[in-house]
């Protein structure tokens, strides 16, 4: 597509830590066949920023940051979700993934993970 900027998607070391977190939680309670699969949707969901980083709404528990944070959100099942938390450097082209947050986790623990 012509004159569609692509972004670069890096996620940091932490979100990293928070991925494999996720993970673990998915081949302890799913399938091993079901837990392949959504960590492949997971990490498919957060590499397609690349095309239209600004989809995601604004986190307000991260406004102090200054940094925009925004999430989308990924439903490994009807009611559970994780929100992947991240935001945009314009001027590098880059969006920088920094959590992989449970909905069903304490909110209040976002503002103390996601830098």
């Amino acid at each position: 597509m012509e004159g569609t900027t692509i972004y670069t998607v890096k996620i940091t070391p932490e979100a990293k830590k928070y991925y494999y977190d996720v993970l673990e939680y998915f081949y302890e309670h799913c399938s091993e066949e079901s837990a392949n699969k959504k960590s492949d949707e997971l990490l498919d969901l957060a590499i397609k920023l690349e095309n239209n980083p600004s989809k995601g709404r604004i986190e307000n528990k991260l406004k102090s940051l200054g940094r925009n944070h925004r999430f989308i959100l990924y439903y490994y099942t009807i009611s559970k979700a994780i929100k992947i938390i991240y935001y945009i450097d314009e001027e590098r082209k880059t969006v920088y993934v920094t959590d992989f947050f449970p909905c069903e986790s304490d909110d209040k623990k976002i503002s103390k993970r996601s830098i």
